[in-house]
């Protein structure tokens, strides 16, 4: 039985990570084709100008709310995170008995 070193390009650990990263490079430019095909069947569809900047508008809107996931998931971490450490709010002041 001959028996001969496999060698492999990558540590096998570090396989699945390779596969998630592609799989979430795909779904992102995945993602963008998506909207941008809801916007032109928007368009096609409603055929008038106002659909057409309505859904360009919201086209817009949609892709920088996803570019900015990191930024937006991080201030929500922070303020979840930090809720013990921020100021209760004022109490009203004691009502003045006669």
């Amino acid at each position: 039985m001959d028996t001969t070193p496999v060698v492999l390009a990558v540590p096998i650990e570090e396989i699945g990570d390779h596969l998630l990263t592609v799989g979430g490079a795909w779904a992102e430019k995945g993602l963008m084709v998506a909207i941008l095909i809801a916007v032109l069947v928007t368009v096609c569809t409603k055929m008038s100008l106002k659909a057409g900047f309505g859904a360009l508008v919201g086209l817009v809107i949609c892709l920088g709310i996803y570019q900015s996931k990191d930024v937006l998931a991080n201030a929500f971490k922070e303020t979840i995170s930090n809720v013990s450490t921020q100021t209760p709010a004022p109490s009203a002041p004691p009502a003045s008995g006669s």
